[in-house]
């Protein structure tokens, strides 16, 4: 994750649910139980890449709703169910 920071820019992308399952298997035998899963990819870009990425800057990606992508329900917030929030960050270089 200290390498997100290390970039003046960066591309990035949240992976659903069901692209994570297939590579990642974890089950939670708890109920009632509230599982969500943040699966973060990114990579770095130089000055120059940034033109291949015109259009799909902050203004676009907040037309798009992360939380649909992830599965995170209002149920996320209800504290009387067991609740599991995983958080993944990955780096392609």
């Amino acid at each position: 994750m200290s390498s997100f920071s290390a970039h003046k820019n960066i591309a990035y992308r949240f992976l659903t649910p069901g692209k994570i399952a297939a590579a990642i298997d974890i089950s939670v035998t708890t109920e009632p139980c509230m599982f969500t899963r943040l699966f973060l990819i990114f990579r770095g870009l130089s000055d120059d890449d940034v033109g291949v990425f015109a259009g799909a800057g902050e203004k676009e990606a907040n037309q798009v709703n992360w939380r649909e992508i992830v599965g995170w329900t209002e149920a996320s917030k209800d504290t009387t169910l067991f609740r599991v929030l995983e958080t993944s960050v990955l780096e392609v270089t």
